[in-house]
């Protein structure tokens, strides 16, 4: 586990003003639901195929903003928060939000590619055509495998 100076972490959090630090602990919360899912689920057991439609566009635009919104803050607790997490946690905790808020054609991405003879994986949130957590350049490199989901069935 790193350590980050609470100096630091109260310079941030006084930056971000009232909202944008609750947000972040909000995520804080959700990216450790999501490391402790992946290191307990038996191996296999963590994904399985989604049942939803990406793309269908039924999710409204508040839902897409307030989910915007809690990218940001995951994106804040993985730089300044308890733990580095992985790609797979920080797309978990998304899709965690992702149903909470009501946008259930949100999925787990997993990509492979092979880059400077390096085998690499990469797992993201996408929201119809949205990438959240993450940009569309970034995940564009790698070959999607299929479409998952983390949340149990």
């Amino acid at each position: 586990m790193r350590l980050i100076s609470p100096v630091r972490l109260a310079r941030k959090a006084t930056r971000l003003g009232w909202r944008g630090a609750v947000d972040m602990v909000i995520a804080q919360r959700a990216l450790l639901r999501a490391r402790r899912a992946v290191r307990t689920r038996p191996r296999g057991g963590l994904l399985r195929p989604a049942s939803a439609s990406p793309g269908s566009g039924s999710t409204p635009p508040a839902v897409v903003e307030a989910l915007e919104r809690r990218a940001v803050a995951v994106r804040r607790a993985s730089d300044y928060g308890l733990f580095a997490p992985t790609c797979l946690v920080r797309a978990l905790a998304l899709e965690e939000f992702a149903r909470r808020e009501g946008a259930p054609d949100a999925v787990v991405r997993v990509g492979v590619r092979h880059a400077g003879g390096v085998f690499e994986a990469h797992a993201w949130l996408e929201l119809g055509d949205r990438v959240l957590g993450d940009t569309r350049e970034n995940v564009d490199r790698f070959t999607v495998l299929e479409d998952f989901s983390g949340l149990p069935a």
